[in-house]
């Protein structure tokens, strides 16, 4: 079916008139599925087993007259190498980075902001504790997890950060911060893979991608789907929050695509090395190992930045 038979599928299963199968879709997200040039399918990622025995999915799939792909992916939490744990002077895409209250997560890239400013670009819960950082707060790195501490190691302090909520739907999970004076940054190199392109590539044309994170460094996987809507994800500060308009990641081969720690990693191309998406979450043991992202686009217009590659 083409992507617009999606959306409106979307749109009717969530809109006012479907409250016979829920609005929003409870434990079920909806997204497209990459299968040929300009064919997909309605993606649905069931994250709850009792959604799998009630009558909605049967209902979803009449709906699509049944091109669905079917996934139970189970819960979804925020995403918590020996190289990129280590102190990176200058700091690089891929390094472990921190607020001060946070284990450690991943450095996704450099932006300017706030009148062409070099920013860190990394994820809400990695750099501003889950909205409960305050601007001017110290950032790390390495994160305090892999031993960093304030003063020694701080390398640039929160400038901002967009609220996690709990009231609508969130689109990304997204934080700045302002890289201080004397700290020299590589903001184009990719380590052991090449150099970041300039550009962002939308998320429905991309299909390889790959990473470099703190914990599982560089891998990588394919887009199993986007434009997702009601991703739930658990935080620590929240029992769970709904996320729409988001990729889903499959790693390629036996080993994930990310772990615990690689939460605000750049995703790109695989070939053009094109910005995707800012990994944030991942499911959980009980259903299919993906990682959920914001697509890069949504994380730049609601930083008010730009991507640096050089």
């Amino acid at each position: 079916m083409r992507l617009d038979s999606i959306r409106e599928i979307k749109a009717q299963l969530a809109g006012p008139r479907a409250r016979g199968v829920q609005a929003p879709l409870a434990g079920i997200a909806l997204g497209a599925r990459p299968i040929d040039a300009g064919e997909y399918r309605l993606a649905v990622r069931v994250q709850d087993r009792e959604a799998m025995r009630g009558p909605l999915l049967g209902r979803i799939e009449a709906a699509a007259r049944g091109e669905v792909e079917v996934r139970y992916v189970g819960r979804v939490v925020k995403r918590d190498a020996p190289f990129f744990q280590a102190r990176r002077r200058p700091l690089i895409i891929g390094a472990s980075v921190s607020h001060p209250e946070v284990t450690a997560g991943t450095l996704g890239g450099f932006v300017q902001a706030g009148a062409d400013v070099l920013h860190l670009l990394s994820n809400n819960h990695v750099l501003a504790d889950e909205n409960r950082g305050e601007v001017g707060d110290a950032i790390l790195q390495p994160g305090s997890a892999d031993g960093g501490s304030d003063p020694p190691d701080a390398v640039a302090t929160l400038s901002f950060f967009a609220p996690l909520t709990e009231g609508g739907p969130n689109r990304v999970d997204a934080a700045l911060a302002r890289i201080a004076d004397d700290v020299e940054v590589d903001a184009e190199t990719l380590v052991e893979v090449g150099t970041l392109a300039p550009g962002v590539l939308p998320p429905s044309e991309a299909s390889e991608v790959m990473k470099l994170g703190r914990t599982t460094g560089v891998t990588s996987g394919r887009v199993t789907a986007f434009e997702l809507d009601g991703v739930e994800v658990a935080y620590d500060a929240f029992p769970s929050l709904r996320f729409d308009d988001q990729i889903e990641i499959e790693g390629n081969g036996a080993g994930p695509f990310s772990q615990g720690g690689d939460s605000g990693s750049l995703i790109f191309s695989a070939g053009g090395r094109q910005a995707v998406g800012l990994l944030f979450a991942g499911g959980e043991a009980g259903g299919v190992d993906v990682t959920y992202a914001n697509p890069i686009g949504l994380v730049l217009e609601a930083m008010g930045a730009q991507l640096v590659t050089t």
